[in-house]
């Protein structure tokens, strides 16, 4: 079962991904394998393969991993009267024939030495021509096993692709018309005849088997109608499932829908309600930043204007500050205190220019990297220390539970063969294990900090000096440490809200126009730098299981 199921995602992910295996292109449409029992024990084995190239090639391949105790020998190739190269390496034997985009048709000849087991009353050829190791396609593969003498007392059935596959004869002929074998499937045969017909093979086990064969093909079958069954019931339970769980799915996901809206609504009309100018601060500013305008957005000189503003950090020029105290309220901002005061700049200091000797070091580099990564989570873990998501368990541990039911059907319609239910239940899996895992909504206090945030950018430039002037210096500050981030700082010159600020707050020049772009300049070229460094030094570095009866198998390919 395990097997069908790995062989079956697996040929789900080729047909959405194709690929193309090897350098050459060929297909295998045909394989006839005549196996003659011998009176000593032996078999003498033809194989007739059917190649068609699409490509050049160099010649065709075939691996033979003999049962324990059996011994490949004699092994030869044909092409009608001429005989063809052959080189072996361990159990794969390399046939030599070259051209490009043609048929041909190549006969190999070998002999199987102690290939049977001969009883009291039976002798038996329990043989695995192919096993999961063969990697390539049979389009129509069809097995002969002929007796050493006419007989109707015969015994055979196969397993896995020949099962039911069998037909006797006259004279005790047996065909297995496996027809299409996949690549990776098994497909062993056995066949008994009467231990009479070899008399110069010499026993190998005693006592009998006849009954054991016959009762071992009665299970087969029986477990095969087993299956059928128990298929059909699955077939018709299926039906009802797949409504159901998209009946399911339409009810929680359309309730969470009218939730949201509900939600979005309430937090319009407090919006309407709230007539401040500048939002008010629910969070720190470099966490309002990241939240807002996302990772990309936030920079570290958003982070030490904002500590100039708290009064942690006093700003002694446009490049130059000083540590007054430690007292921090967040983890991030006692990060970036001790990381540019005691690792980049020295006695409490920090200078512009003390980033651009700390970053001419290749060893700081990583540092720099470690320390930034560090900063931006803490401002992560603030934003959900904050609430701006739900947690929403219930919901999710519903979905949760219904992935499990899902992976369940998913595998049952694998067991049992049916493909359409499977993509449905591996497409509803794969939504409801996604929900389960990372679904976290944006809180009602999430929604209202994200709208009146987004609402308040629109509309800055249009916002007059006379407005400004109302506001609160701090206010007016936190609106130079917005202009830290990212986006605003990539810009040269002043934004319109910029200058209306300025035009009432003098002071407000020395956090926008002169400070960012040079911290902005020294930060962002020590990201650049780390990248460099980060590249170059990556770029420095840089038989499966046997599955027939007894370890035999093997299977075919080209070169």
């Amino acid at each position: 079962m395990n097997r069908k199921i790995i062989s079956l995602i697996v040929a789900f992910f080729i047909i959405l991904l194709p690929i193309k295996v090897g350098a050459v292109d060929f297909s295998i449409p045909n394989v006839k394998i005549d196996a003659f029992l011998q009176e000593n024990g032996d078999v003498h084995v033809q194989e007739k393969h059917t190649y068609q190239f699409d490509s050049k090639f160099n010649g065709i391949t075939r691996e033979i991993f003999p049962k324990k105790d059996a011994e490949i020998t004699n092994f030869s190739a044909n092409e009608g009267e001429k005989t063809l190269k052959v080189e072996k390496e361990d159990h794969l034997y390399k046939i030599h024939r070259k051209g490009k985009n043609e048929t041909i048709e190549i006969v190999l000849d070998y002999r199987i030495e102690n290939g049977m087991e001969k009883y009291e009353d039976m002798t038996e050829f329990y043989w695995p021509f192919f096993d999961q190791r063969n990697e390539a396609d049979y389009g129509n593969m069809q097995i002969m096993i002929h007796p050493p003498k006419a007989t109707d007392d015969v015994i055979a059935f196969g397993y896995d692709q020949a099962f039911n596959k069998q037909a006797i004869g006259k004279e005790g002929i047996v065909e297995f018309a496996l027809g299409m074998v996949p690549a990776g499937e098994n497909g062993d045969i056995r066949v008994a005849y009467p231990s009479t017909l070899f008399p110069a093979m010499s026993s190998t086990s005693s006592g009998y088997i006849k009954n054991e064969l016959i009762q071992a093909k009665l299970d087969l079958e029986k477990k095969a109608q087993v299956f059928a069954e128990n298929k059909a019931k699955f077939s018709s339970l299926s039906k009802t499932l797949i409504p159901f769980f998209l009946l399911l799915f339409m009810v929680l996901l359309g309730w969470e829908h009218i939730s949201k809206k509900r939600k979005y609504s309430l937090v319009n009309a407090e919006l309407k309600r709230d007539h401040t100018l500048i939002p008010d601060e629910k969070m720190s500013m470099p966490a309002t930043i990241y939240y807002t305008l996302g990772v990309e957005a936030i920079h570290v000189p958003a982070g030490l204007l904002d500590l100039v503003r708290k009064g942690i950090v006093e700003q002694r020029s446009e490049d130059e500050f000083r540590r007054i105290h430690s007292q921090v309220q967040y983890k991030h901002e006692g990060i970036l205190l001790k990381w540019l005061f005691d690792e980049v700049g020295h006695d409490g200091y920090f200078k512009a220019e003390d980033l651009d000797t700390f970053i001419k070091k290749e060893k700081n580099l990583t540092n720099y990297h470690t320390r930034l990564t560090e900063w931006k989570q803490a401002i992560k873990d603030e934003m959900k220390e904050a609430g701006v998501r739900e947690r929403k368990t219930g919901f999710r541990m519903t979905f949760g539970f219904i992935s499990l039911l899902l992976l369940g059907m998913g595998i049952a319609s694998i067991y049992y063969e049916g493909i359409p239910m499977f993509l449905t239940s591996l497409g509803l899996l794969i939504v409801a294990a996604g929900i389960a895992c990372f679904y976290r909504p944006l809180s009602s206090k999430g929604l209202y900090i994200k709208e009146e945030w987004t609402r308040f950018l629109k509309n800055l430039n249009q916002i007059k000096s006379t407005d400004w002037q109302k506001t609160s210096e701090d206010a007016r500050m936190r609106m130079a440490v917005l202009g830290a981030n990212a986006k605003f700082a990539k810009t040269k010159e002043p934004q319109q809200w910029q200058k209306e600020i300025e035009s009432i707050d003098p002071s407000f020049m020395m956090y926008t126009l002169f400070s960012v772009p040079i911290l902005y300049g020294g930060f962002d070229q020590a990201d650049k730098k780390y990248s460099t460094y980060s590249q170059s030094s990556t770029e420095g570095t840089t038989g499966g299981s046997a599955g027939g009866i007894g370890g035999g198998g093997g299977g075919s390919g080209a070169f």
